[in-house]
């Protein structure tokens, strides 16, 4: 199913049992422009909070040429422009530990990622602003964290606010389950994300 703005604000008005919807986002009545006003921090909040498979991204990053103002590294990369969460860098073999890594803010004030592997590929949560992509999963999940950001200025009341996180973590959990079930990859020994440079 293809989903629109219009249709997850209808979701989420019906969530906050509002009965009245919506014809499109660039109405101006209070319900609208409340929704507009959450919509892209929770639409961001809801990626990062699980690993959407739909949002599943990867790249090989570049060096900045910078030394990591932490010692304990010794690479410093750009950090992705459409990442909003940093996941994993993919180890060279399935016999590779976890690859060790953090993100922080380098010298110029730059997002960076630092770590101890050359070259690195990470994988990463991408920001995804077309609702086409989205699955069933994320936007009922969606619908019920937008619910909750929007409770007191929509509905001004706070169980209403409350019993809509409790949906939403109750939603997240059921889709952990259904993501984590659909594909699986076996990781060669010799890793061929490196073989192609």
């Amino acid at each position: 199913m293809n989903y629109t703005k219009a249709k997850i604000f209808n979701v989420t008005l019906k969530n906050l049992r509002v009965s009245v919807g919506i014809q499109n986002t660039n109405q101006i009545d209070k319900n609208t422009v409340v929704l507009n006003e959450f919509y892209e921090s929770a639409k961001d909040q809801v990626l990062k909070d699980y690993d959407w498979n739909f949002a599943n991204s990867y790249r090989e990053l570049a060096l900045t040429g910078n030394i990591p103002q932490n010692p304990k590294f010794l690479y410093e990369y750009d950090y992705p422009n459409d990442c909003l969460f940093a996941r994993e860098i993919i180890p060279y073999s399935d016999s590779a530990d976890i690859v060790e890594f953090e993100v922080a803010a380098n010298n110029n004030g730059q997002k960076v990622i630092n770590t101890n592997q050359t070259p690195v590929v990470l994988r990463y949560t991408k920001c995804i602003d077309n609702e086409t992509f989205f699955s069933t999963e994320f936007v009922m999940a969606l619908c019920w964290y937008l619910a909750f950001l929007a409770a007191p200025s929509i509905t001004g009341n706070r169980n209403i606010q409350n019993d809509c996180l409790t949906v939403y973590s109750r939603m997240i959990a059921k889709a952990k389950s259904i993501n984590a079930s659909e594909g699986f990859v076996k990781t060669p020994d010799n890793c061929s994300w490196f073989d192609v440079r």
